[in-house]
């Protein structure tokens, strides 16, 4: 169920037409030279309105807006979208995100707000928008930035009049921002994470003595201790967190919000034997395993001299040499992303 707050922020379809309000587009106030960049309709910021912002069609985000009363619509799912393509495109923060939104004019042109007093969505929307769609996902198992990817792609290809017939695809491992841990931070830090979310209610489905136990388990540091113990203490250390992460797992439901994950993590570090949390030897951990509490979907993977915790990307782009398409641009029509434990011709 969405929230009141959910309802009050709510999407609506972009005017195909905006109107322009000649005394707030920037170009009326600049100099000849500055207002011709700024209009040059070959400028990034102009062929990505014309080829990205523009094209994005809504109605591929419809099905989240059809349940229950959602209230008044007050911003552009067209623009939020491009905002999230040109975050990545830009590879910067979100905070950054909305600085250049707010602040740089070739990117506020670039996403349709040719007028100074045109507003970019709050980052509330923003942020409701992105978690919709992963919500989506989850139920329906449609990611629906993908179907908006394909959308723009088919329409590039129609419009630029690229045959397709030729395609090349290449892979490449990419490592996750996540830092490495060792299997004993592995495991202390999802059980931390999956405490901290129980709450005080949470927290009272437990007896006395095992919430005395899981209250004294928060109050270490799991990198102090890799720093601090030798290794035949952390063996130990490992044991005894089995054991307490098998009783708390024991006295949960399935649907506690964190217990897929801790489940999964306990799973793939120990076996239950007679009623006994026992770690399994490393080398029978499989490179699928969880590598970072934060990032649960990042593999490992040994690629020559490389060694990567995160993904790989396989891409699929048009190439044809032909006289007839030589001149026009390869565009990429589809992008594979799987764990890096992964084989490239997956």
């Amino acid at each position: 169920m969405y929230s009141v707050k959910d309802q009050e922020i709510m999407f609506k379809k972009t005017p195909e037409n905006p109107q322009f309000d000649l005394f707030s587009t920037p170009s009326t106030q600049m100099g000849r030279r500055e207002a011709k960049k700024y209009d040059d309709p070959h400028g990034w910021h102009n062929l990505f309105y014309a080829n990205v912002t523009s094209k994005i069609d809504e109605a591929v985000f419809s099905p989240l807006f059809k349940e229950g009363n959602m209230g008044a619509p007050n911003a552009s799912i067209r623009v939020i979208i491009a905002m999230s393509i040109i975050k990545e495109g830009f590879g910067c923060s979100d905070e950054e995100l909305f600085e250049k939104c707010q602040f740089d004019l070739l990117v506020r042109k670039a996403l349709g707000l040719f007028s100074l007093s045109d507003v970019v969505p709050s980052i509330d929307t923003y942020y409701l928008l992105r978690r919709r769609i992963c919500e989506y996902e989850n139920r329906h198992g449609v990611n629906l930035m993908e179907k908006s990817f394909e959308q723009l792609t088919g329409d590039q290809l129609s419009r630029f009049k690229i045959s397709g017939k030729s395609v090349r695809m290449d892979s490449k491992l990419i490592g996750s921002n996540i830092a490495g841990y060792s299997r004993f931070e592995i495991i202390h830090n999802t059980f931390r994470q999956f405490i901290k979310g129980l709450g005080e209610s949470g927290m009272l489905l437990l007896n006395p003595k095992l919430r005395k136990q899981v209250l004294l388990f928060l109050e270490e540091d799991a990198g102090k201790m890799v720093y601090r113990l030798n290794s035949e203490t952390i063996g130990e250390k490992i044991s005894a967190l089995g054991l307490l992460i098998y009783q708390v797992l024991k006295r949960m439901a399935e649907t506690t919000p964190g217990y897929d994950l801790l489940h999964r993590v306990f799973h793939e570090q120990y076996e239950v034997v007679k009623g006994q949390a026992i770690l399994r030897p490393k080398e029978d951990i499989a490179a699928k395993s969880v590598q970072n509490h934060n990032d649960p979907d990042a593999d490992y993977r040994e690629k020559g001299n490389q060694k990567v915790k995160g993904y790989s990307v396989n891409i699929t782009e048009t190439c044809d040499d032909t006289d007839e398409q030589k001149d026009k641009p390869n565009l990429i029509v589809n992008v594979q992303v799987k764990g890096a434990s992964a084989a490239d011709n997956d």
